[in-house]
């Protein structure tokens, strides 16, 4: 019995063999079947172009996202170098005024001085010192300390945002054009005790009263004003002018009182050679 079931088990994997056998064949000849590894295939190849395409997708993305974001930062940084608020504008303004006398460039000054009120009835003498009008050039390494205002100081401007009433600026191409304003002050003195002291030669009410024949001086310094264009490349002058008008009370000898409004003192430099 034995014997006949290792028959019955041998002749069952012949039959097993034999329709493998079969089928193989008939797959190998069979068109219809090839389709599935095609499609395996196509799904297994598919799958990388994807990915591949979404990397470049993210990548485009990121150089689409980069791009405006390096723009956008050279135009912030190259905007906020252009001073805009009134201290940025009264330090840029006094840095470049400062290197005048720092760096001695030569120059062409032109000092003018009037009264846009009625001096007819005052002497000659008196009409003479009061109107002044003089040009001169100088040459670079020039000593302006006593030239360029303030005169008698080794610096030009120290002015600070009280000493300041009102300020533009504007924007010329390469050129910055920049005014500030002054208020109203009684007998000014040189240097950093007042405001006009601070950016300007100021007539003292000594120096007034050292003139023979006159004397109890009081000044009125009004609508001063500094003005200057500026090389925004180099922080240089190219122009700049000062002007500041004061009304004057005084005792002339003989005369008595006299009052005078209005007394325009302008300093302007031009063709500066740095």
């Amino acid at each position: 019995m034995n014997n006949n079931v290792k028959k019955m088990i041998a002749g069952v994997f012949a039959l097993a063999m034999l329709f493998s056998f079969a089928s193989c064949g008939k797959n190998s000849n069979d068109t219809e079947p090839t389709e599935l590894p095609t499609v395996e295939v196509t799904a297994e190849e598919t799958e990388p172009v994807e990915t591949t395409e979404e990397v470049v997708e993210e990548t485009t993305a990121e150089e689409k996202t980069t791009q405006p974001e390096t723009t956008t930062e050279e135009e912030t940084e190259e905007e906020s170098s252009v001073p805009k608020t009134k201290a940025e504008v009264i330090t840029y303004l006094n840095e470049a005024l400062n290197a005048v006398k720092e760096e001695r460039p030569g120059l062409k000054k032109v000092y003018e001085r009037d009264a846009a009120g009625d001096i007819s009835g005052l002497p000659g003498w008196l009409s003479n010192i009061i109107r002044q009008n003089e040009t001169k050039t100088y040459r670079k390494g020039t000593d302006y300390t006593d030239i360029f205002p303030a005169a008698g100081y080794s610096w030009s401007s120290r002015l600070r945002e009280i000493d300041v009433k009102d300020f533009s600026i504007t924007q010329d191409g390469k050129y910055y054009n920049i005014r500030v304003d002054l208020g109203n002050e009684t007998n000014p003195t040189p240097g950093e005790t007042s405001s006009y002291g601070r950016c300007m030669s100021v007539v003292t009410v000594s120096s007034a009263e050292s003139i023979p024949g006159i004397k109890n001086v009081s000044m009125n310094y009004h609508n001063g004003y500094v003005i200057a264009r500026v090389n925004s490349e180099t922080n240089r002058v190219v122009s700049c002018e000062f002007s500041a008008a004061a009304d004057v009370q005084a005792t002339v000898t003989i005369i008595g009182k006299i009052s005078v409004s209005n007394i325009v003192s302008t300093e302007s430099f031009t063709d500066f050679e740095w």
